[in-house]
């Protein structure tokens, strides 16, 4: 081993060496766990997210789920059936009224008709008479 000179540094080279050695190795070794941290960090992060995605596809399902739940609520279907049962006498309503001015136009229809073949008759008959 080397002597230390009158200012405490150390003389030789080879003393230097193992120091800056064992430097090396002590970074060495936290590169090398700070790389298995890094690992087991990642595998984390995958699982999380893993565990997120099956969430997600979870509270899809679950919204979905609740919407049908919802939309077959009982109040809100008697709510529903009402309204639907109103609208319908009013359609009723609507068709009934359309349905006698229907026949009222038809029976108008049939009335002019059977005007106009009166009036081609006696305009033929005037017209073979003329002849």
């Amino acid at each position: 081993m080397g002597t230390l000179s009158m200012g405490g540094s150390i003389d030789t080279s080879s003393e230097m060496d193992i120091i800056e050695q064992q430097r090396l190795a002590a970074l060495i070794e936290i590169t090398e766990q700070h790389n298995r941290e890094v690992s087991q960090l990642k595998s984390r992060l995958e699982t999380a997210e893993k565990k997120a995605e099956k969430a997600a596809a979870q509270l899809k399902n679950m919204e979905n789920e609740l919407k049908d739940l919802r939309a077959s609520n009982p109040d809100r279907m008697k709510k529903q059936i009402k309204r639907l049962q109103e609208q319908n006498r009013t359609l009723t309503g609507e068709n009934s009224g359309l349905k006698t001015k229907q026949k009222q136009l038809t029976q108008q229809l049939n009335t002019a008709t059977q005007e106009l073949e009166q009036l081609k008759s006696e305009e033929a008959k005037a017209e073979t008479e003329k002849a």
